[in-house]
């Protein structure tokens, strides 16, 4: 059996204190009556033990906004205040509700310093310090391999390759993701593995791609015509299927003038098809990189997505598009992406790889196919340029010098803003609401980088839905805070079997607790999570208490001296894991949060 060392002072303290949770059982004091009408049948403490469920939700009547304020030479500025900042909804004004400036953190390769009150580190109970470096940045490089094409694939696969090779941290892990979901690997520090992974990556589209199609309808054109009806972009479709299916072949007589009237209907076939496949296929990115986020959302400390993308049309899902900013902001994920088309010239009607179909007759719906497609391209590219401005990411384009793309994207903000605010009278219909964020003074020399908008929610989530979301963000971060004072000390057992069990022990002084007088009794209640993270940062294992408080007046003063100890108890594996101990109080809304390390030999 091994104990891991405290202070002398540590356990006396422990010795002292008149309260110990444990077990999931009940816990009844029972004091002498102070004079009030008092149920004595009713327990003063009691005490509910469960497994935490993590599941992320997103829909609540809260927007989240993560601003970058940059200088004229894009540096990030930070030192703002929250009156710095003005946020409209549909042009009206809103009211800040929270209000944060987060930093990029420790330094790549250095673990975090242990909080004030928890115990040092020791190696297996010799009072040797372990050094122990745990995963704090996690970065999934997320390739879409449906719609990228071989040559874009490659230039940006080998930046990719050489930029994990040359940055990455002791402290650091990489993932390698795909909207195919092919030749994925979880995060790692192995290069090799990483190396291996982005040398298998190949265009893996949904649909096969017809060599040399007549008529060529891209989906964003199919998109005008289909939802758009346009006028412009129907007749080109129809046009060039008449040229292509009729005097390509030669046909005469009837069979041409039953070949033209058949035109229109086969023209719109085709677009609806097109149309179906580049959404579907849109619908495949999506979901792969609302995949990640949640992947990452199960991690600790900074969470980065590098999409590297030729971009797709989202005109029929900015919805989804929104609810992926939306999930990563709540989650703390930065999105940041990178356009793999590069540095490009538009050739219109394309380069010589294309076939060119000429419509003696209409020479003006050349020029109006030539400026769709280059609507398309920008149309494409704006998902890039939305995820990296919601969630206060990089977006990287209209260059081919990818090492120095990889670079800028990898990068986490060195400073950002997290606002929030509620809407007032906010009208559950799914619509789309305009954002704008503006500094107050409004200094010409520096830019403001925030989401553009946000879709409303369809339906509200009850106040325990939105508490425990909240619970669970504060899990996976790895921020201290400490509005309630709370210390946290370890100990394990190591049975003959190789088996170990960690006590994790948690003492909170309640005397900042705001307890609520009904009926006699001091009301209030505190939820404990002792949550564990193994080396790599996932999430191995965890216990959540709900005390609930209904004190006499006696041993609510008894208490505000003592304190309160609680403690959890986790089987664990040998290894060094991160123990993470939060503590929230509702009745003052207050939460305190600490890390601290634990190697089992």
């Amino acid at each position: 059996m091994i104990y891991r060392r405290r202070s002398r002072g540590a356990v006396a303290k422990v010795a002292a204190l008149s309260l110990l949770l444990g077990g999931g059982v009940c816990i009844f004091l029972w004091t002498a009556g102070s004079g009030k009408a008092q149920d004595p049948a009713t327990p003063e403490v009691t005490s509910h033990e469960s497994q935490p469920a993590f599941e992320m939700h997103v829909q609540r009547n809260e927007v989240v906004v993560r601003v970058v304020v940059r200088d004229a030479k894009g540096h990030p500025v930070g030192g703002l205040r929250k009156d710095d900042f003005q946020v409209f909804d549909n042009r009206k004004p809103q009211v800040i509700t929270h209000f944060a400036l987060e930093t990029s953190g420790a330094a790549p390769g250095k673990t975090p310093s242990a909080p004030a009150g928890a115990a040092a580190l020791t190696n297996g109970g010799t009072g040797a310090p372990g050094a122990i470096i745990l995963p704090h940045r996690f970065m999934a490089l997320y390739f879409d391999d449906v719609h990228l094409e071989f040559p874009d694939l490659a230039r940006t696969r080998d930046a990719a390759d050489h930029y994990l090779a040359s940055n990455l941290e002791p402290g650091d892990r990489a993932g390698i993701f795909t909207s195919s979901g092919q030749n994925q690997v979880d995060f790692t520090a192995d290069r090799d593995q990483l190396h291996d992974a982005i040398l298998r990556l190949r265009p893996r589209p949904i649909f096969p791609q017809a060599q040399d199609p007549c008529p060529e309808i891209y989906p964003y054109q199919a998109f005008k015509i289909i939802d758009q009806n346009d006028v412009q972009a129907t007749n080109i479709a129809v046009e060039e299927t008449y040229q292509c299916n009729c005097v390509d072949k030669d046909l005469t007589g009837m069979a041409l003038q039953q070949c033209q009237q058949q035109a229109p209907m086969d023209a719109r076939s085709l677009a609806t098809q097109s149309l179906e496949q580049g959404l579907n296929q849109t619908q495949y990115a999506l979901r792969g990189l609302a995949g990640v986020c949640r992947r990452l959302a199960t991690l600790p400390g900074q969470r980065s997505v590098v999409l590297v993308s030729p971009g797709f049309i989202t005109a029929t899902q900015l919805y989804d598009v929104d609810r992926i900013a939306d999930e990563a902001l709540r989650q703390n994920v930065v999105i940041s992406t990178l356009d793999a088309r590069g540095l490009y010239v538009i050739i219109p009607l394309g380069d010589a790889s294309k076939r060119v179909e000429v419509i003696p007759d209409r020479p003006d719906l050349m020029g109006q196919k030539s400026q769709i497609q280059i609507e398309s391209l920008g149309r494409d590219a704006d998902v890039l340029e939305s995820l990296a401005d919601d969630t206060g990411g990089v977006y990287f384009h209209n260059s081919n010098d990818f090492g120095d793309g990889f670079r800028r994207v990898g990068s986490f903000p060195e400073a950002y803003y997290v606002l929030a605010f509620a809407p007032q009278d906010l009208k559950l219909d799914g619509r789309l609401h305009t954002l704008k964020v503006s500094l107050a003074n409004n200094p010409s020399h520096l830019t403001v980088q925030a989401r553009h908008g946000y879709f409303a929610p369809n339906k509200t989530q009850d106040a325990a839905t939105v508490a425990k979301e909240q619970m669970e963000q504060v899990i996976f971060s790895q921020e201290e805070l400490q509005t309630i004072p709370i210390e946290v000390h370890t100990q394990f057992f190591k049975a003959d079997s190789g088996q170990a069990k960690l006590s994790v022990l948690t003492h909170v002084d309640i005397r900042s607790a705001h307890f609520r007088k009904a009926a006699g009794r001091n009301l209030d209640n505190l939820i404990v999570v002792t949550a564990l993270f193994d080396q790599a940062g996932n999430y191995v294992t965890g216990e959540q208490k709900l005390i609930e408080f209904h004190l006499l007046d006696s041993t609510l003063q008894r208490l505000s001296q003592t304190g309160l100890n609680m403690k959890a108890s986790l089987p664990v594996k040998s290894g060094a894991y991160l123990v993470r101990e939060v503590v929230q109080e509702s009745e003052g809304d207050q939460l305190s949060a600490l890390n601290s390390q634990v190697e089992i030999p």
